[in-house]
């Protein structure tokens, strides 16, 4: 597994699970987006794998996972091989060693090819072209679309589609999540084209072949005129849902509560549903780019369909730092921002966890995002701030951070701290902070209902190492709220570099 995950998927996964009709969190989840997710350290190849047993609706689980990965600094590949044997069969008993839901699909059978790609992995060439799993994947400047991942559905493998071109003062990129469910279960697709206006009409510059970006009539540099940039975004849930199926369901004490109707796909099952499309336009000058230092100041300005204002403004500057050092290169990832935004609005929308927030928008509250946006948020303006970082020495140790907060005097804010020390030999750690409805300063950090940490350590034996994890995290009560559940795992993992 690698070490530079920083433990956001990891955490994001088992906290969105958590609010499944099953109320499970299960160990290969916190596994297999671990992987997925990562700062990234060039071109490596790896073989790792992981095996651990967790529990999957009431039946207990060995949860066995396999990877490939070839990753070149133009090309790439990787493949897996996940089987989960059903260890413990409860009632109601399924009868059957092999879990079936992960076969009942033909999509599912594609996930032995994880992904394929060609091209710069930061989308700088000529073209880039990725199929299969999408992690961490931001479009323009992340107002809209920021570290989405298709890959969190433990029932459902998604291809997704993402394909990026850059020539001369024009580009464009499109995404789809999902191309063997466009007909239905389609969840999100789009594009964003994107112009360099000085450069096009006032620029002298000529377009580099290898790297597809205009510099100076001297090749020394970048055309001053080259830096500005003006994009456009619109991306579309062609099927967002607006009412989930309900019942009554009898607890053990003989009261009822209000439960969410799962379909033969294990899925919430939809009454309605919605095409809902965000629109933007931004505007971007790159001030520095390249090494050591980059800024980027920019202005996003975008609007949410099916509800009544939302829209949203964001003002802010993307910094990166890159450091060469003797151990290591020291890297920062940072992204400051302003918000003024109506009460009916969410940026970015399509995040980490939005393949299962758009049918259960909070722990246990049984309600979709687009509902939630539509009619519970309100109409007035509000102003926000947001801060992003990743920071440290990759192959060292690493931190990452983001709070967003509103003004308003709703308890709205949330807060996102990780830590990884990949470093030592004999041991390696990693944890993860995560809060919401903060208050103000003073309630920033806290155990209770409103947190959820991680922590991970990892022994290493040989080739294989010992891995040990304890959670808090949210699990739905089905009643509209949640409650903080303490668990544990423990498994045994190998990761080689090729």
């Amino acid at each position: 597994m690698r070490s530079t995950s920083l433990l956001t998927a990891i955490f994001l996964s088992t906290f969105v699970y958590s609010q499944r009709a099953n109320g499970q969190v299960t160990g290969d989840q916190v596994v297999s987006a671990a992987d997925a997710a990562g700062v990234g350290k060039g071109s490596e190849s790896t073989f790792s794998g992981f095996v651990s047993a967790g529990k999957i609706g009431e039946d207990v689980f060995m949860n066995i996972s396999l990877r490939l990965s070839f990753d070149q600094e133009n090309w790439g590949v990787g493949f897996q091989a996940p089987v989960r044997l059903r260890l413990i069969d409860n009632d109601p008993q399924d009868g059957e060693f092999l879990r079936l839901q992960d076969w009942d699909e033909w999509q599912d059978f594609l996930k032995f090819v994880r992904y394929v790609y060609i091209g710069k992995r930061d989308k700088s060439g000529p073209f880039y072209i990725r199929i299969g799993e999408l992690s961490n994947l931001s479009i323009g400047h992340g107002t809209i679309v920021h570290r989405y991942n298709n890959s969190l559905d433990i029932d459902r493998w998604r291809v997704g589609t993402n394909v990026a071109v850059n020539i001369g003062d024009f580009g464009g990129e499109v995404v789809v999540s999902d191309v063997g469910r466009l007909g239905s279960n389609a969840i999100m697709a789009g594009y964003r084209v994107s112009v360099r206006p000085l450069s096009l009409f006032l620029g002298g510059g000529e377009v580099n072949p290898e790297t597809g970006e205009t510099e100076d009539s001297g090749g020394s540099g970048y055309d001053p005129f080259s830096r500005f940039v003006i994009g456009h975004t619109l991306m579309v849930d062609p099927t967002a849902p607006l009412t989930l199926q309900t019942q009554q369901v009898m607890n053990a004490d003989g009261s009822f509560r209000t439960a969410v109707v799962t379909n033969d796909q294990n899925l919430p099952s939809v009454l309605a549903e919605r095409a809902l499309t965000i629109v933007g336009i931004d505007f971007g000058y790159e001030l520095l780019r390249g090494e050591p230092l980059s800024i980027t100041p920019y202005i996003d300005i975008n609007k949410m369909s099916e509800v009544d204002s939302g829209w949203g403004l964001h003002m802010g500057v993307l910094w990166g730092l890159r450091v060469p050092a003797v151990i290591d290169t020291f890297t920062v990832d940072l992204r400051t921002e302003y918000r003024r935004v109506s009460g009916d609005y969410l940026g970015p929308y399509f995040n980490t966890t939005y393949d299962i927030e758009r049918y259960i928008a909070n722990p246990g509250g049984g309600v979709p995002l687009t509902k939630l946006f539509a009619v519970s948020q309100g109409n007035s303006g509000k102003n926000g701030v947001f801060f992003d970082l990743l920071a440290g020495f990759p192959s060292f140790v690493y931190i990452g951070g983001e709070f967003i907060d509103y003004d308003g005097g709703a308890d709205d804010g949330q807060l996102r701290l990780s830590l990884e020390v990949p470093a030592l030999e004999f041991v390696q750690f990693s944890a993860f902070y995560y809060r919401i409805n903060i208050s103000g300063l003073s309630d920033m950090f806290a155990l209770d209902d409103r947190s959820s940490i991680l922590a991970q350590i990892s022994v290493p034996i040989g080739v294989f190492a010992l891995v040990g994890r304890w959670w808090r995290v949210w699990r739905g009560t089905g009643e509209g709220g949640y409650e903080a559940v303490d668990d544990w795992s423990v498994g045994v993992g190998i990761n080689l570099t090729l």
